[in-house]
């Protein structure tokens, strides 16, 4: 045998080296490697939390991007104050008083005067605010207001409802300022796949630039241009719709929060910014509470939309749109600032950042890319889930409708409006942390969701049965 191996040696000395190594193990130093060890596969979530997953970096802009959260729940509760439900009635004939502008009565005169020609409401408490009494007697003719109305401005100030006469027969027109500030929210189905084609910075700093100057050229043109109310009420819509791309803003900043930080801490981002969005519901409030004039109000939301401007300049793109889109060059240079911000040092992330592009190097040409239409096709295909969807858009949209009668009729109650909307936000601050408690126990999604559907129906039922009392 020694003779034959002379001869013939092994094909795969190597081979043959480990082989007599295993049958003499004490010859091994177990310090040394013979062979190089197969590399655990390095995932993008894990180079984020090596750099630092919620450290200073994250903190800091979470802070500044929430600054459009507020922004977005100013903008969403201006109609409630600024074309508000306000109690006006029939202005007295000119003959009987001249320039009755005053809802309430100024006097004992102005008061019997009233109640001779304004008729009461079944209650008794208010006067009718679309009738009055032609001759200002009992058993008159009753007729619709010929003067146009005195308008009660104690608790909303000047509204645009009382400027553009919103009232009784033109009552409906109003709801168009809240309408069409939910179509700017539509504009997301556009930008939301130009996020994803050209990066989340890029877009939001196009959007909030472009409604920015959207509002302060239509609010300079209805502030300081006569024109008719029918063509004020057009700029108005205008505004109202640029305005709501901050909805849609919204919706991308939410998206970039959790894409800056691990999944271990993306439920605190979320619950950040939606916590957030109720804090400038009390901006919102607080804005109208000072401001009692809906120009003002304008000016005043347009504002606080300018303040975050000069942070475009520095909000930082999504590492996983870099990623995705292999932007190494870019990715790196973001990985290293948020590291530095950190604290963390090169070797605590580097080396698994290298270890990651080595893999998606080898991976990604395996990887076939299918375009938007492939991708639906391909859901569209599976009949389940176009139902499931289905159904879960129905939810979506029933859930909304509730969210967005009960946040407006919240200025509706018998208190105040003002505190009636704090109440309203705090409550929903405290039901965004509720639900993401809920989910992370045993219920999860679907059966957190059913308990607060059921609890929401209870309380559906019961509204019109306890307001009654």
């Amino acid at each position: 045998e020694h003779k034959m191996n002379e001869l013939n040696p092994p094909k795969n000395p190597l081979k043959a080296d480990i082989n007599e190594l295993e049958f003499h193990d004490d010859r091994i130093d177990t310090n040394i490697n013979l062979l190089p060890e197969v590399s655990k596969t390095i995932s993008f979530d894990a180079v984020i939390q090596k750099c630092g997953h919620l450290g200073r970096f994250q903190l800091t802009h979470y802070f500044l991007m929430n600054l459009i959260s507020i922004s977005a729940a100013t903008v969403g509760y201006y109609y409630v104050f600024a074309a508000a439900d306000i109690d006006h009635r029939c202005r007295l004939p000119e003959n009987v008083w001249p320039n009755d502008n005053q809802y309430n009565p100024i006097n004992k005169t102005h008061e019997l005067l009233i109640n001779r020609y304004i008729p009461k409401t079944n209650d008794g408490r208010k006067w009718e605010q679309c009738v009055r009494y032609l001759n200002g007697t009992r058993n008159d003719t009753l007729m619709n207001c010929p003067n146009g109305w005195a308008y009660d401005r104690s608790v909303f100030g000047y509204t645009f409802t009382e400027e553009a006469n919103f009232v009784c027969g033109n009552a409906s027109k109003k709801s168009s300022i809240a309408t069409f500030m939910q179509y700017g929210g539509f504009a997301l189905l556009v930008i939301a796949p130009n996020a994803d084609k050209f990066g989340r910075k890029k877009v939001i700093t196009t959007v909030i630039i472009f409604l920015f100057v959207t509002c302060l050229i239509t609010q300079a043109m209805m502030q300081w241009i006569s024109m008719s109310i029918g063509t004020k009420f057009y700029f108005i819509l205008a505004n109202q719709f640029a305005s709501g791309l901050t909805t849609a803003v919204f919706s991308l900043i939410f998206v970039l929060m959790l894409e800056l930080t691990s999944s271990a801490h993306r439920g605190f981002a979320g619950n950040m910014a939606l916590v957030l969005f109720t804090t400038g519901e009390g901006f919102g409030t607080l804005f109208a509470y000072l401001a009692k004039d809906w120009q003002i109000l304008k000016w005043m939301n347009t504002a606080l939309i300018g303040l975050i401007l000069p942070y475009l300049y520095f909000m930082p793109e999504s590492p996983l749109y870099l990623y995705s889109k292999q932007d190494y060059v870019r990715l790196e240079a973001l990985l290293r600032r948020i590291a530095t911000r950190n604290k963390r040092k090169e070797a605590d992330w580097y080396p698994a950042y290298q270890e990651l592009v080595r893999n998606q190097s080898v991976t990604s040409s395996h990887d076939k890319q299918l375009s938007f239409f492939q991708k639906n096709r391909e859901i569209l295909a599976h009949r389940s889930i176009v139902v499931k969807l289905l159904i879960t858009g129905l939810l979506g949209f029933t859930t909304l409708m509730l969210y967005v009668k009960i946040s407006y009729s919240l200025a509706a109650m018998s208190i105040s409006p003002y505190l009636g909307i704090l109440i309203g936000g705090a409550l929903e601050a405290a039901g965004y942390i509720t639900g993401s408690l809920l989910i992370s126990t045993r219920l999860g999604r679907k059966g957190s969701f059913i308990l607060v559907a059921i609890v929401i129906i209870i309380c559906v039922i019961l509204i019109p049965i306890i307001s009654s009392h």
